[in-house]
């Protein structure tokens, strides 16, 4: 029906045309903030994220029906924009360091797979439905959950869960600066305040992972891009879709952020170097494992020295030197690879060429953080070749965090 309802935010108009056997028709939806409001003499009712089982009694409505939907969308602090969700540009004014928006994209590799032959022999249709359905639990329902109470549902469980126990999180904040334009499925795309967008990107790999009993078969690929706040929409989702394609060319599992592209267990550290290619695992089978690897492990230690602006610039600043030189030398020799007299060469470039910048680098940080007790390993760390290919991300990340 047409007429206007006390407390109605919004309605949806289509017609739907004349057929052989039904006359034209046009259908509306009512969108309304509370269930109280909705008129019981609705057609149908679609009850959003509504766990309340007495609302779905027919004495309420003729035909409730559940609507599972991941919706979150931190509301406005602006007077200008109150009752309203919050825009880009307030987005950008809230994130830390630079002032930009993130677009994350984030979807389940191989679902197809999973559900034709993840079931093996004991697959049966309630069996499948049961998976879709759990699958669709984690997107539509606990990403809700994870983006508007981050501390009760990942933070604090990470002390209670087991399963939970070794995942890894930047920042204690609740981070809400976060607008889901949609998840659902298996997939989702989100955007917010930059920072808070790469965190979440991580929290929710840790939580599905965990969800899923890290089935090795059962993960993510993503992307994550970052732009100014009157950034096209569409151009957003493009370039964060080219991360997550990235991603999904790296053999899957992995997350493209900052222009660079890891498995997971790279960005988050893991104390598994199987996630190395096996080549170069052999190539430096002599060296010694790292007691720190990985990205996050370093970009947590120095966010935790607060060392001072000039250090930490200059800091940032010759990681990003010592990567650009890798990678230009990498660019030369791959190009001259053929030839047998460079055969030999690239990788020792790839993992050695750094160590001369990074003691230099080491060794100007401020006495308070040399002396510090846990100096000694973040330096052997940084020092070896197996962090080698993380510099520019490392940097990257300190960067945008401290760009005023």
């Amino acid at each position: 029906h047409q007429q206007e309802t006390e407390g109605q935010e919004h309605t949806i108009t289509f017609e739907l045309p004349k057929t052989d056997k039904l006359p034209a028709k046009t259908v509306y939806y009512h969108l309304f903030q509370t269930w109280k409001q909705v008129s019981r003499s609705s057609e149908m009712v679609l009850l959003v994220n509504d766990w309340t089982v007495d609302h779905y009694k027919f004495r309420s409505f003729r035909n409730p029906v559940p609507l599972l939907l991941g919706n979150y969308g931190k509301k406005s602090e602006d007077e200008e924009e109150a009752g309203s969700i919050m825009r880009t540009p307030e987005m950008a004014k809230k994130a830390r360091g630079i002032k930009r928006v993130g677009y994350l994209r984030m979807d389940v590799d191989r679902l197809g797979q999973i559900f034709a032959k993840g079931l093996g022999e004991k697959q049966t249709l309630p069996r499948i439905a049961g998976l879709s359905r759990l699958m669709s639990y984690f997107f539509k329902v606990y990403l809700n959950s994870l983006a508007k109470s981050r501390r009760t549902n990942f933070i604090e469980q990470r002390q209670t869960v087991e399963i939970l126990s070794k995942a890894k999180h930047l920042s204690d904040d609740s981070r809400l600066n976060l607008l889901f334009i949609y998840a659902g499925g298996d997939d989702l795309f989100v955007c917010g305040s930059w920072n808070e967008v790469v965190e979440f990107g991580f929290d929710v790999y840790q939580c599905f992972r965990a969800y899923t009993g890290y089935h090795p078969d059962i993960t993510l690929s993503a992307g994550i891009s970052l732009a100014v706040p009157k950034f096209p929409l569409y151009q957003a989702a493009a370039e964060s879709g080219k991360a997550e394609d990235a991603a999904k060319n790296n053999g899957r599992n992995s997350l493209g952020l900052f222009g660079q592209v890891f498995k997971w267990d790279e960005w988050l550290g893991s104390a598994d170097l199987e996630v190395i290619d096996s080549e170069i695992r052999e190539y430096l089978s002599r060296e010694t494992k790292p007691e720190l690897f990985g990205i996050f492990p370093f970009v947590e230690w120095l966010e935790h020295q607060k060392i001072e602006v000039n250090y930490s610039r200059n800091f940032v600043r010759n990681l990003l030197v010592t990567a650009q030189i890798q990678e230009q030398m990498s660019k030369e020799i791959e190009e001259k690879r053929k030839k047998p007299e460079y055969s030999d060469h690239l990788n020792d470039v790839r993992y050695f060429l750094h160590l001369p910048k990074i003691a230099y680098t080491l060794a100007r940080l401020p006495k308070s953080v040399l002396e510090h007790q846990s100096f000694e390993p973040v330096r052997i760390s940084l020092k070896s070749p197996y962090n080698a290919p993380y510099f520019r991300a490392i940097a990257t990340w300190i960067e945008l965090l401290n760009r005023s």
